[in-house]
């Protein structure tokens, strides 16, 4: 077993997560697929250079050509999809199957390359809240009074706030579901550095 897997923390499913960090130091040491679809793959967030996009719905086909021994590690937008087709994968026989604990997201927050066909957005925290206070407008709702500056703690906490049903009225709550999932994607791209101000 390599280090990588090694470092991962064992799951009942029978795979391990693994963090973006042990990942990032230990690129060549574990086949990557991602499971997201190709329109996010190639989205804002990005995909980590090297990964084969396989989408989820497709896995079990193009997993039955793969050897079950291998190292293999399970990437998509946070951990979830990753984390089910891991667990697929466990049940198919593979013995060394990793997901990517906060999938993408976490990779982007953590600072590491990532290759989209985009460029780079260049968004601050500020850019952020102000989308997000904009998108919720557009739906009627109005978010919670904010004061001070918005730094990426205090807009995480509140896209987490603000997700719980009942805490923000809006004409379309399947819209502004949308609205915080692409704010979140947002924020997870925009630098720290950046977002003082």
């Amino acid at each position: 077993m390599s280090a990588l897997y090694e470092q991962g923390t064992p799951r009942a499913e029978g795979y391990r997560d693994v963090e973006v960090k042990a990942l990032a130091a230990a690129l060549d040491s574990a086949r990557r697929v991602d499971v997201r679809e190709p329109s996010e793959f190639d989205g804002i967030l990005g995909h980590i250079a090297g990964t084969e996009l396989v989408p989820l719905r497709t896995v079990e086909e193009a997993a039955a050509r793969w050897p079950r021994d291998a190292e293999l590690v399970v990437v998509c937008r946070s951990g979830g999809r990753s984390a089910k087709a891991a667990a697929q994968l466990a049940r198919q026989g593979f013995s060394r199957v990793m997901n990517l604990s906060g999938g993408m997201l976490a990779w982007n927050e953590a600072g590491l390359p990532v290759a989209r066909e985009a460029p780079e957005p260049r968004l601050t925290v500020k850019d952020v809240l102000d989308t997000l206070s904009a998108r919720t407008r557009e739906l009627g709702g109005e978010l919670p009074a904010w004061s001070g500056p918005p730094t990426h703690a205090r807009l995480l906490s509140l896209l987490e706030q603000v997700q719980a049903p009942g805490q923000v009225a809006v004409r379309d709550a399947s819209a502004f579901a949308q609205v915080l999932r692409e704010c979140r994607d947002l924020l997870a791209v925009a630098r720290a550095e950046a977002s003082a101000g």
